[in-house]
């Protein structure tokens, strides 16, 4: 009788423990993503890799406010191709993002899109380049016209494909994680320029297209394999690089401000936090 009652209870205390364990045990995030993400040199550097993450940056603020287990394999100009095959840093090579992710991954976020087939090249040196030497005209936006089936819009046309593989290696490996496509702040301004920004007044259209493209196809992408997509242009509006109050660098950091040039200061990785730790607290 008293053997019967000790393994009774030894049976009670382990389904106890059990259950405490898994209310105890926190989701694991996996965060993908190009510099947007890995938001380079605004605070203390994670890992000494050459992806420039940071600390502060989107993915570490949100684990600290949704309680999740993070791995960041965020890594800075890198491509939709990072996911699934190496990147390239200073002649070091960083193992595929998706390798970060398996069955036991709950929560994926995806930024990414703006290094794809130069793209970011063409918008933050060639235009700026041009730029500067007529300021007043739309010099980018005529050599990308001269470009003809090389220009940005050829490019831009691959990313429903690109973005939409790279849900599918996720979904793969994660069949059942949740998955958010973060798409990118407002980085120009509706119209004109300045001297931080160095854009031709004339060729904001064309770059303006580009993020905004970028954004529609991630959203599209989100809706057609049952995901999330994450709207950051709106709620940074009016923090371009010209405004007032800026949230992302041009050309240079602004003076007493952290960052790296064409990227998002803390401001712009905390709001982002912010909006997915509803994001999340929806999911659960």
């Amino acid at each position: 009788m008293r053997r019967a009652t000790a393994l009774l209870l030894a049976a009670v205390l382990a389904v106890m423990l059990s259950a405490c364990k898994t209310s105890s045990s926190k989701r694991e995030y996996v965060a993908l993503g190009d510099s947007y993400t890995a938001g380079p040199l605004i605070g203390r550097a994670d890992g000494r890799d050459g992806c420039v993450r940071s600390k502060n940056n989107y993915p570490h603020l949100l684990a600290k406010k949704a309680d999740l287990d993070l791995t960041d394999v965020s890594c800075s100009a890198a491509p939709t191709d990072a996911v699934e095959g190496e990147q390239t840093i200073r002649g070091r090579s960083i193992r595929p993002q998706i390798e970060a992710v398996d069955e036991t991954t709950d929560l994926v976020t995806i930024g990414l899109g703006l290094n794809d087939l130069g793209l970011s090249v063409r918008v933050f040196i060639t235009c700026v380049q041009l730029g500067a030497s007529d300021p007043g005209g739309a010099p980018c936006t005529e050599a990308d016209q001269a470009a003809g089936a090389n220009g940005i819009q050829a490019a831009l046309d691959q990313m429903p494909d690109r973005l939409g593989g790279v849900v599918d290696a996720v979904a793969e490996r994660a069949p059942d994680a949740d998955v958010v496509l973060v798409g990118y702040p407002t980085i120009f301004p509706d119209e004109g320029t300045c001297a931080d920004l160095g854009i031709a007044a004339g060729d904001i259209p064309l770059v303006r297209n580009v993020v905004e493209s970028i954004n529609a196809t991630a959203a599209a992408v989100a809706e057609q394999r049952g995901a999330t997509y994450l709207d950051t242009a709106t709620p940074s509006h009016g923090h371009d690089i010209c405004a007032d109050d800026p949230w992302i660098a041009g050309i240079a950091p602004a003076q007493g401000r952290r960052g790296l040039a064409w990227h998002p200061y803390a401001e712009e990785q905390a709001m982002v936090a912010d909006l997915l730790a509803d994001v999340v607290a929806g999911l659960d």
